[in-house]
């Protein structure tokens, strides 16, 4: 029978390697920096020391001290105090991310430990991983290897669990910001967004419209059909309004029947034919479950460069009472 022959790594191979999870964890440490040094310092299987681009000892773990047999941290002191010989040259020669270390610790009862190690730069911090035994290149490539899928681990949970804070984040954004019973915006997201557009409109001098509406005879809609009825009445306006603006425009429930428009870059011409479209739409869309018709009254204002939100809206609403007065399903601007 022939002798099965151990295969050998070409030494080229290994330093690939190292290269490869030297640059992962370059990489995970670069994302998640503070992420990857607390699970380095508190959870790490290895022996590992922290230092800062002059050698300067920042942290180590657990392991290192058991290793060492110290009994305090020696942050703060020169990795240089420790060396018991100069680093090998061995790893990357242009960039030397990656190199052999022996150093010596002095214990409390004068008997010195030393230990051997590899050190990697990454980033702005250096990082020693040590053991009381030297380790073949192929060994030192395989805890390289198991410590890099720990941290992948580790960093695609964090991910993880970063997008569903994220994604809760934004749902409590949205439901702070957004009526429940219409989907539009809630008086609260209206005054966050009206006064950044009415800084832009003094910026860029663009004309900006107000549109104040409200349903007309709403009480009798709500004591004829049920509040279940009115529900239905207002989500269905509120659609009809958002379908005919503009991605741009501002549509927000201002409290009760009462809805706003914000049209940037609206002359009046223009906010009054949106305004007619909707009112048209309203009077000729069929409720569920409301057998008689809908109405809605409009009044409109155009933005000046000294108004104040109070004063803007009032005036908007000053020509709502205006129409609603005068026979209601109509459209009326402010100063007409």
């Amino acid at each position: 029978m022939g002798r099965h022959t151990a295969k050998r790594h070409p030494a080229g191979s290994v330093m690939v390697k190292q290269a490869k999870h030297i640059a992962a964890l370059s990489t995970l440490l670069t994302e998640n920096p503070q992420v990857i040094a607390d699970y380095l310092m508190t959870r790490g299987r290895l022996a590992i020391m922290l230092l800062d681009q002059q050698g300067m000892i920042l942290d180590c773990n657990p392991f290192f001290l058991e290793n060492t047999g110290l009994t305090e941290k020696p942050i703060g002191q020169s990795i240089n105090n420790f060396l018991a010989e100069n680093p090998s040259a061995k790893g990357n020669r242009e960039t030397q991310i990656y190199r052999e270390v022996r150093f010596s610790f002095t214990l409390n009862h004068a008997r010195e430990q030393t230990l051997s190690g590899h050190m990697m730069v990454i980033g702005d911090r250096h990082i020693i991983f040590a053991q009381t035994i030297r380790l073949t290149e192929n060994e030192m490539v395989a805890k390289m290897s198991r410590l890099t899928d720990e941290l992948t681990d580790l960093t695609r949970e964090l991910n993880k669990k970063n997008r569903e804070l994220a994604s809760a984040n934004r749902r409590i954004t949205q439901l702070m910001n957004t009526d429940p019973l219409t989907g539009l915006a809630n008086r609260r997201l209206l005054t966050e967004l009206l006064d950044a557009e009415m800084s832009k409109a003094r910026r860029h001098t663009y004309p900006l419209s107000a549109v104040m509406m409200d349903i007309d005879h709403f009480k009798s809609i709500n004591d004829t059909f049920g509040h279940d009825g009115g529900d239905r009445v207002l989500a269905g306006v509120a659609h009809t309004m958002r379908s005919m603006c503009r991605k741009e425009d501002i549509v927000a429930r201002f409290g009760g029947e009462e809805f706003v428009l914000i049209l940037p870059v609206s002359p009046i011409s223009s906010t009054l034919e949106c305004a007619e479209r909707i009112r048209i739409a309203i009077q000729n869309k069929a409720f569920e479950g409301i057998s008689r018709q809908v109405t809605a009254s409009f009044g409109i204002s155009l933005f000046v460069t000294n108004d104040t939100q109070d004063s803007f809206l009032k005036r908007a609403d000053d020509a709502l009472y205006k129409a609603k007065t005068s026979g209601r399903n109509r459209t009326e601007l402010y100063g007409d």
